[in-house]
């Protein structure tokens, strides 16, 4: 199946995506407060992103930083339990999708 040079610039372009939706928050552990001096940073991003949608959003949002690299991982949630008068409930805590990126150019001031 071959798609013309229309219909692929139609799918990349409906891909782009505003960098506040692709980035939702920083990560404040203690991990990635200790991560940061090496110029690694780590963001909880949407689910359906890729890595060279985080590195441009990064580099749109933040003035004067370059990415070197971006290292992607999705966090399952936890199963939750819970007894209350003799019932049992469960639940789940929302996955999520976190990227550690590293730059090469520049520093993140997030405080």
């Amino acid at each position: 199946m071959s798609y013309s040079n229309e219909q692929k610039f139609k799918f990349f372009e409906e891909t782009i995506m505003n960098p506040r939706e692709v980035i939702l928050k920083y990560s404040l552990t203690e991990k990635a407060s200790s991560q940061a001096m090496l110029n690694k940073y780590t963001f909880v991003v949407s689910p359906k992103v890729n890595r060279t949608q985080v590195k441009n959003a990064i580099e749109q949002h933040f003035d004067n930083v370059e990415v070197d690299k971006v290292n992607i991982l999705n966090r399952k949630g936890k199963s939750k339990s819970s007894r209350m008068r003799g019932m049992r409930t469960g639940g789940r805590t929302s996955s999520t999708k976190r990227a550690i990126v590293t730059l090469s150019k520049g520093s993140i001031d997030l405080v």
